[in-house]
């Protein structure tokens, strides 16, 4: 039994200064020596983040002075204003120049650089709902120290239009640049005038199916996003359009106008056919709810009444009242009452000449009162 203990004694005394640090030793070989200094261990590392100034990404202006940048809005194309979205679907090319004398260089040919390596307005456009930018996000800078943004953009914009006289509504289309972050006291927008003598303008031909260019404004319009006196520096651009009314004209007014003739047959023809003439303005007024289902997507889902909601309500009294009529001469005539006989006779009579004057009275007080 001695023989034996004394190897393991051995071996695991062994084991044990292998295990144990020595204080001496492992100060000595610390791969990774540490400060024990409490007031270095609480310093904060110094962030990667901050960086000195730089010039050329302050305002160029001198103190208390304004920024003057120069704005272009040129509108290649608009492919269609969606009156139940509120929308409308553009093509828009902007240019923005501003000088700075920091980065004037010896040319003799222009620099460009990206527009995050220098000062810019950041400039977007209200009410953008979706857009996709044509060219990057750089700048042009001439010799003496110029700076030229140009950029193009296609996509849909929000655009309230007050469609009460629809469809032969007016409206105004807008088209707003703006500086985010800088008031109007910061930065002055004005119109540039091109190398060419070229301004905001519009393209000759638009796809635009179902509207007219009217004209257009372009000029320096702040934006205030709330009741503060102070807007945001912007430049806006306003195109009048006016709706083309013939495709409402024959796909709604008109058939509408046949339904209502249609329901005012019955009183040209023997009252005491009540079988033919119950079915016809029954037909009449059952084509008039079947039409209005199908013409339902062309008419814009807004809560107030234009003027065709107006004549279609109208229209659809005007069948109703007829298929009225037919109902009580129906009834009248069951008596077979020579009297009865004449009243019905009266009223097939004088609504002879009062429904034409119903759907005038109709027509009139839709679209033109």
């Amino acid at each position: 039994m001695t023989n034996t203990f004394l190897p393991r004694f051995f071996v695991y005394v062994g084991l044990l200064i292998l295990v144990l640090p020595v204080p001496g030793i492992a100060q000595e070989f610390d791969p990774d020596p540490r400060p024990t200094d409490a007031s270095n261990a609480k310093s904060p590392p110094k962030s990667s983040l901050v960086e000195e100034p730089k010039p050329e990404l302050k305002r160029p202006a001198s103190p208390g002075e304004a920024t003057e940048v120069q704005i272009m809005i040129y509108v290649i194309d608009i492919d269609e204003i969606n009156s139940a979205d509120q929308s409308f679907a553009a093509s828009i090319y902007y240019e923005a120049r501003w000088k700075n004398h920091l980065l004037q260089h010896p040319g003799p040919g222009p620099l460009h650089v990206d527009l995050s390596d220098i000062w810019n307005p950041r400039l977007t456009i209200i009410g953008q709902q979706n857009a996709w930018k044509s060219y990057p996000e750089s700048a042009e800078i001439l010799p003496d120290g110029t700076v030229i943004n140009r950029q193009k953009v296609w996509g849909h914009f929000s655009q309230p239009l007050n469609l009460r006289d629809f469809p032969f509504d007016r409206q105004e289309l807008s088209i707003q640049l703006v500086a985010p972050g800088l008031s109007e006291k910061q930065v002055v927008m004005v119109p540039l005038v091109g190398d060419l003598g070229r301004s905001s303008n519009l393209a000759k031909h638009f796809s635009l199916p179902d509207f007219d260019i009217l004209s257009f404004q372009a000029n320096a319009a702040s934006y205030y996003p709330d009741q503060t006196p102070v807007g945001v520096a912007g430049f806006e651009m306003r195109i009048q359009v006016a709706r083309q009314p013939d495709y409402y004209i024959l796909k709604v007014i008109l058939p509408l106008c046949l339904i209502v003739i249609m329901s005012w047959l019955p009183r040209w023809l023997n009252p005491e056919q009540s079988g033919t003439n119950i079915g016809i303005s029954t037909s009449a007024f059952l084509t008039l709810v079947a039409y209005l289902f199908a013409i339902t997507v062309l008419l814009p889902r807004i809560s107030y009444i234009t003027r065709i909601d107006r004549f279609i309500m109208l229209s659809t009294l005007t069948v109703f009242s007829g298929l009225i009529q037919t109902v009580t001469n129906t009834y009248l005539l069951k008596g077979e009452s020579i009297q009865n006989k004449r009243l019905v006779a009266q009223m097939d009579f004088w609504s002879r000449s009062l429904y034409p004057l119903i759907l005038v009275a109709v027509i009139l007080i839709s679209f033109v009162f």
